[in-house]
């Protein structure tokens, strides 16, 4: 298997949880260009492991720790020329323990994502003009009643029932997952 079929998972998590890595290292340095430099180190160290095969059960936890010891090690380096210093261990592992706890409502979040983007796809005709219209290219209900032709009213029904469809196929993906 070639390293980029290997790195690829490894890879889309990074991309897919930036935010909340640089978010956590931002909680623990408290300055911004240093969380920036920090993830690009965290980042680096990913990809070395992906490289390695290293099998990754729990993403994020893993990818927390390994910015954790970035931070520390960064602290360490220069720790006497910073105007912000370390945060004591207990205030460090509170905020560990804080972004743990939420870690399952980012998963349970990024999979309504997903399913939100197979619904929207599997709509066809007025109903994806309509939503798409409305939400991508922020057109106003008069706006796109006049690119449709239609009365105002229409456009509102059009997009109530358009969000009832994919409420719907949204719940009978999550019941799907949740029974398997």
């Amino acid at each position: 298997m070639s390293q980029a079929m290997v790195a690829a998972p490894l890879v889309k998590q990074l991309l897919q949880h930036r935010g909340v890595l640089l978010g956590f290292i931002y909680a623990l340095t408290r300055d911004y260009d240093a969380a920036e430099e920090i993830f690009q180190e965290v980042a680096v160290a990913i990809l070395e492991e992906a490289r390695k095969e290293t099998d990754v059960a729990h993403f994020l936890a893993w990818a927390r720790e390994i910015a954790r010891r970035r931070v520390r090690e960064f602290f360490r380096k220069g720790a006497k020329e910073r105007a912000v210093q370390p945060l004591s261990e207990a205030l460090e592992e509170a905020i560990s323990q804080a972004f743990a706890e939420n870690e399952r409502a980012l998963e349970n979040q990024q999979q309504r994502w997903q399913y939100l983007q197979e619904c929207l796809e599997r709509l066809a005709g007025r109903s994806r003009e309509v939503i798409e219209g409305f939400y991508h290219g922020r057109k106003s209900i008069r706006e796109l009643a006049a690119a449709l032709a239609w009365q105002e009213n229409s456009v509102k029904v059009a997009l109530s029932r358009t969000r009832k469809v994919l409420a719907d196929c949204i719940q009978v993906k999550l019941h799907r997952q949740q029974m398997s």
